[in-house]
């Protein structure tokens, strides 16, 4: 059996957990440290050369596990630091093959954009008029990477959400391009299109469950079902489904309920040309307020958001949501509800809030 050095990070405020595995060094004996650092918890086991290769180790993690912690700022101010992050030397140099793409024979393509120039059906189709304009003006309003799936996305994306809309639930496009004109940058290309529509559903019956067999909904049924806009009767229409599952995040986080998760089935009734459609929800864990830390130079701000996300209440995603909108005249420009950083406590079911409404420092004249 092979023996490797495992790396395990895990997050106390995400919840990925990121293992890696490298190979062992003959010769090695096993030892474990345990390094505990304020935000996260690295748990090293290793195998060592004697005594030296722990301080050094050690010694390693303090450096080099250490910087990128306190170094974390919200991805607003990324723009303050005066160096490109990780994240933007890879963007430029995804940029820059693509570039050196476009100006290589044989490999031009990485380099273009797809433009549609124009989008024709093969037959007769039931999608009305005003839809089948939406998506038309869609597709061509659009441009695409030539080194991507681009004729898939608008096949089994664009095409099929319009018929699913309205509908065609299963309904199986096919599209074919043709290139019309071409350069180092840029591939203009005509579109036909075949449509097997199939059956056109309407919906049968929302039913609700919860996942945990032992455990009840907190709303009842009748307070679900209003929340999902498509009638009993109605067309099927996928985007209003879709606008029905949000609206039910919604209403769960309303309630403390961030862990909230849907998960949607559907049975179909061909001869009836009706869809079932079963929701089953992990309510999760109810979360209350726990540390609220507010970073920045306003502390009128600081006090006036404590006083709004007092400890010990329901969190509530629309009270946060609201007091920015409220008070955007007042806090950075660019601030959103993304800046915000939330660490769950499982156990005690709590969730501390932490706000950076620090502004990048002005040149020195």
């Amino acid at each position: 059996m092979r023996s490797a050095v495992e790396w395990r990070a895990e997050s106390l405020s995400l919840p990925e957990l990121w293992i890696a595995s490298i190979p062992r060094s003959a010769g090695f004996v096993k030892s474990r440290v345990l390094a505990v650092i304020p935000g996260k918890v690295y748990i090293f086991v290793m195998w060592r050369r004697g005594y030296l290769l722990l301080a050094l180790t050690c010694l390693t993690c303090v450096l080099v596990c250490s910087a990128p912690i306190s170094a974390q700022i919200s991805r607003r101010l990324d723009r303050c630091l005066p160096y490109p992050s990780l994240a933007d030397e890879i963007s430029d140099m995804r940029e820059g093959v693509r570039g050196n793409a476009a100006s290589t024979p044989g490999a031009t393509a990485l380099g273009r954009t797809v433009v549609i120039d124009d989008v024709k059906f093969d037959g007769p189709t039931r999608l009305p008029d005003p839809a089948r304009e939406r998506l038309i003006a869609e597709i061509k309003r659009r441009s695409y990477d030539a080194g991507s799936r681009w004729l898939d996305e608008i096949q089994d994306g664009s095409i099929r959400d319009a018929w699913q809309d309205e509908g065609f639930f299963k309904v199986l496009p096919t599209a074919r391009a043709q290139t019309v004109s071409s350069d180092g940058t840029v591939q203009h290309v005509s579109l036909a299109v075949h449509i097997d529509e199939g059956l056109q559903y309407k919906l049968g019956d929302v039913r609700f469950r919860s996942s945990d067999p032992t455990a009840s909904l907190v709303f009842s049924n009748e307070e679900l079902r209003k929340v999902i806009p498509v009638r009993d009767g109605d067309i099927f229409n996928v985007q209003k489904i879709r606008e029905g599952l949000n609206a039910l995040r919604r209403l769960y986080g309303s309630h403390g309920y961030i862990d909230f998760v849907v998960s949607a089935t559907t049975d179909i009734d061909g001869e009836h040309q009706r869809i079932l459609l079963t929701l089953e929800i992990d309510q999760g864990k109810q979360y209350r307020i726990g540390k609220v830390e507010v970073f920045g130079p306003n502390p009128q701000m600081e006090n006036l958001l404590k006083s709004t996300l007092k400890p010990g209440e329901i969190y509530k995603d629309q009270v946060l949501q609201s007091f920015l909108k409220e008070h955007k005249s007042s806090l950075p420009p660019d601030i959103s509800f993304e800046d915000m950083e939330f660490r769950r406590n499982v156990t005690s079911g709590t969730v501390d809030l932490r706000f950076n409404f620090q502004t990048c420092p002005q040149p020195q004249q």
